[in-house]
């Protein structure tokens, strides 16, 4: 199973691309408030327990790149494809870009600019292990210093 994650907000074009995919992949989607109802299984929204447990079980989650999500997917070692909400997608700004470049970048995840390129990306996702490094705790660090 694919799990789309697109948070309390919308994602339309993600979730109708899935949507034209899904005789294809198996998706679960947590869908928001987009206003495009998928054919696939899926839900508004689910606590973070629930959420967390979807996750473990995909095989791969496609999400947006809000720092919440991206955190918990970093705590599960989770493969992840990450598509940021842009201005074209009628967001207000492109603020999540740089954030789901670095990702890529750092190969925390597959990077999608485009949802049109989602069947790729799943594609790349399913042939490649995610880089998850052990990265140090500053706040801990910080403790031991005082």
């Amino acid at each position: 199973m694919i799990l789309v994650v697109v948070s309390t907000g919308h994602f339309d074009p993600l979730i109708s691309q899935c949507n034209e995919l899904s005789s294809r992949y198996e998706f679960f989607g947590q869908v928001g408030s987009s206003r495009v109802v998928p054919a696939f299984p899926h839900v508004k929204t689910l606590s973070q327990e629930d959420l967390m447990a979807k996750m473990r079980e995909a095989e791969l989650v496609v999400s947006h790149a809000g720092t919440g999500m991206l955190s918990m997917l970093y705590r599960l070692k989770q493969k992840t494809i990450v598509i940021p909400k842009q201005v074209r997608y009628g967001e207000s700004n492109d603020g999540q870009v740089e954030l789901a470049k670095k990702w890529g970048e750092l190969g925390l995840a597959v990077l999608c600019m485009d949802v049109d390129d989602l069947e790729g990306a799943i594609q790349r996702c399913r042939a490649t292990e995610a880089q998850f490094c052990a990265q140090p705790s500053l706040g801990k660090h910080l403790m031991s210093l005082l």
